[in-house]
This record gives structure tokens, sequence and C-alpha cells, in this order.
């Protein structure tokens, strides 16, 4: 009996010590704090679109099963003028089109926040979409349908602004 309980007090002592010991991933130019593995990589893409050049920056954590995205957008003014609802729609459609999905839920939290619960081929997915002045997060999560939610949700959840975007959209380059 001694033993068992000297067992369980172990296993809670290393359990809470590797919690402890977890650092959060952050993003100085994202502006982001997330729970990502240190294997995390980052790419950046251009796109043309009716109101000029966007660009998007893509943190991906690949773990087995499971497909960890943070992911910012900096949209130009013109499109937030366009209204917040088109652009939410918008990155919804986008994300169900990459990952051939399909939507079971569209939720609004907020004015800034949006819910999207989705199945992929064989994977079940959650993305928030959250719109911070003129930045566009995209938090998303794709698990295999055997893995568990549990650490879906505690991903998601963990995800922080650590400062304010800027407080308007970014100036025009000079030629």
């Amino acid at each position: 009996m001694a033993n068992q309980r000297w067992n369980w007090g172990l296993s809670a002592l290393l359990w809470f010590t590797t919690v402890a010991w977890a650092e959060p991933y952050v993003s100085t130019d994202g502006r982001f704090s997330a729970e990502l593995s240190p294997a995390t990589t980052c790419t950046t893409s251009s796109s043309d679109s009716p109101v000029g050049a966007v660009v998007t920056t893509v943190f991906l954590d690949k773990q087995p099963g499971r497909f960890l995205t943070v992911s910012f957008t900096d949209l130009p003014k013109l499109a937030i003028l366009a209204g917040r609802d088109r652009i939410f729609d918008e990155a919804r459609d986008g994300m169900l089109q990459q990952c051939s999905g399909t939507q079971t839920s569209w939720q609004r939290r907020d004015a800034q926040t949006r819910r999207l619960l989705y199945n992929a081929p064989g994977h079940r997915g959650e993305t928030i979409f959250r719109l911070e002045k003129y930045r566009l997060y995209v938090i998303d999560v794709r698990s295999e349908t055997s893995l568990k939610p549990a650490l879906d949700s505690q991903f998601l959840q963990s995800f922080k602004i650590i400062s304010p975007p800027a407080a308007s959209a970014p100036a025009p380059k000079e030629p």
C-alpha cells in the first residue's frame, strides 16, 4: 500500500514539474504566445487581393496525429472597411477549402471572434478566428478522430496575444 502511494506521489510530482517547466512558444513579431513545441516551423507567404497585397505568417507544429497552427495576416485598411463578417466568412471558407473540410458549426463569440468546428477526411478540426485591429489571427487544431479532444482545447485556450497589434493599418510603403 505504501509503495502504491509513493508511485502516485512521484507521478503527480513529475506531472506538475513538467507542466511548471513548460514554456509557451512566443512570437514577438506575431505578438502571441501558445503551447507549440520548439520544433514549430514558420513560413510566410504573400498573395494579391482586390484591396492590395496580403502577407500571412504561419506557425505549424506537427505532432503525432495532430496539427497545431497559429497564423496571422495584417489586413489592408480597405479590407476592414468591407466589414468584419466578410473577413470572417472568407477566412472560414479558405480554411475549409484548404483542408477539404465540411463545416459542422460556425459561432460568433463576440464582435472580434468566431469559432469553426469542421470535419476533414480522417480528422476533426476546430479553428478560432480573432480580429485585433488590422490583424487576423487564425488558431487551428486538426486531429485524427481517434485522439482525445482534451489536448485540442488545451492548445486553443493557450493562445494569448502578448501585446496589442498596431492601432492603425500599416502605412503604404513609399516608392
